[in-house]
C-alpha cells in the first residue's frame, strides 16, 4: 500500500480517529474497548479527564480502517448510553475536514 506520509507525528490513517465525549469521570478503557470493539479492531485508546468543568471524561479512539470508524459513528448516532443515566455520549471523526481547528474560536455546543 500507498507509501504517502506527511510531516506530522499522528501516523495514523486519516478517518480513523474518532472523539468520544460525554463520558463518565471515571471511564475505564475496558469499558471504551468492549463497547467499541464492535465495530472493528480499535489500535489506540486514549482517555483525558479532569478536564472539563462538569467532571465528564473525553476520549479519541483509533481503529484500523475508515469503515469501521464510520460504522461506530453510525451505530452511535441514535444515541448510546455508556452508563445509562449519565446521557448519550458524543461520537464523531476527530480528524475530519472540521476536526483540525481545535485552537481557535468555535466552541462546540452552548457551553
Amino acid at each position: 500500500g500507498g507509501g504517502k506520509g506527511g510531516g506530522k507525528q499522528d501516523n495514523g490513517v486519516p478517518g480513523t480517529k474518532l472523539y468520544v465525549g460525554n463520558l463518565p469521570g471515571d471511564i475505564q478503557r475496558e469499558a471504551l474497548d468492549m463497547v467499541f470493539s464492535t465495530y472493528g479492531a480499535i489500535t489506540d485508546i486514549h482517555i483525558m479527564t479532569g478536564k472539563s468543568k462538569s467532571g465528564q471524561a473525553c476520549a479519541f479512539l483509533r481503529y484500523g480502517s475508515p469503515t469501521e470508524a464510520n460504522n461506530a459513528i453510525a451505530a452511535m448516532a441514535g444515541g448510546y448510553e455508556i452508563r445509562p443515566g449519565e446521557g448519550h455520549i458524543i461520537v464523531k471523526l476527530a480528524d475530519g475536514p472540521a476536526g483540525k481547528g481545535e485552537k481557535g474560536g468555535g466552541r462546540p455546543g452552548p457551553y
